[in-house]
């Protein structure tokens, strides 16, 4: 199955940037691509780990799918998993990682794994992969720097000591 796997540092913290993800009701206001999003249950799987099953309506151009998923948040870990369920792809899965650097900055790390089970489909998607998933991680930072205006580490960190 093909992947996308795209680390980005961001100047807040860990913590921050998880509850943003996990924040997943408000993706529609700043994540590209989608449109509706509807969790249709959620369970508590232990301390500070809970997981939600998610309606998502995803567009682009004149394509419009609906899918759900199961969202594991792992806050102790810092990691969120996501794991298909049903709709019109093959499979779909697709991880965060934060992971704390020493200047309190946070390098995020964004996988992305899909295959559309309609042939239309996985052609249009194939050549803008790589893009839509970049275009995913900067919206996620551009709202982390939105929702927490005070940066935290270097302005110009060399990613020495990591």
């Amino acid at each position: 199955m093909p992947m996308h796997d795209e680390k980005l540092r961001v100047r807040r913290t860990p913590e921050q940037l998880f509850d943003l993800v996990a924040d997943v009701r408000s993706y529609p206001d700043f994540v590209p691509f989608i449109a509706a999003m509807r969790i249709v249950g959620e369970d508590w799987a232990g301390e500070d780990v809970r997981t939600m099953t998610a309606e998502t309506a995803v567009g682009y151009k004149f394509l419009r799918e609906k899918f759900t998923t199961k969202v594991l948040l792992d806050r102790p870990n810092l990691k969120i998993d996501v794991s298909y369920l049903s709709g019109p792809f093959e499979a779909l899965a697709n991880h965060w990682i934060f992971e704390p650097l020493p200047d309190g900055s946070t390098m995020m790390d964004f996988c992305v794994e899909y295959e559309f089970r309609n042939p239309v489909l996985r052609m249009a998607f194939e050549g803008a992969r790589d893009r839509a998933a970049h275009m995913i991680l900067e919206a996620f930072a551009k709202e982390a720097e939105r929702r927490y205006p005070d940066a935290v580490g270097a302005e110009d960190w060399s990613g020495e000591g990591a």
